[in-house]
């Protein structure tokens, strides 16, 4: 899972060029990161798409797409997933 984990980091969020300077800087841009990749699994489980496809649909027409895949989410289903990556859940 951590293979699966850094390589999506990597490829999707180009994480090994990152340059962020400061050590809380790199935390957060590191929270976001695994925050939104736990959304888009969750997305990918409703979708029944594959990661590659839903990042083609995002990237197509951003703002109506997001809108529309954050809609069939709830809070506790992003808190389940935030804690299958490790993170600490919203409060």
């Amino acid at each position: 899972m951590e293979v699966n984990l850094h390589w999506h980091l990597d490829f999707t969020f180009c994480d090994d060029r990152n340059t962020s300077m400061g050590k809380t800087s790199g935390k957060n841009l590191q929270i976001m990161k695994k925050t939104a990749l736990a959304i888009l699994g969750l997305v990918k489980e409703s979708y029944k798409i594959s990661m590659k496809r839903i990042r083609y649909e995002l990237s197509l027409d951003y703002e109506n797409e997001i809108e529309k895949m954050l809609s069939m989410l709830d809070v506790d289903s992003i808190r389940k997933a935030l804690k299958s990556k490790g993170e600490s859940p919203m409060k």
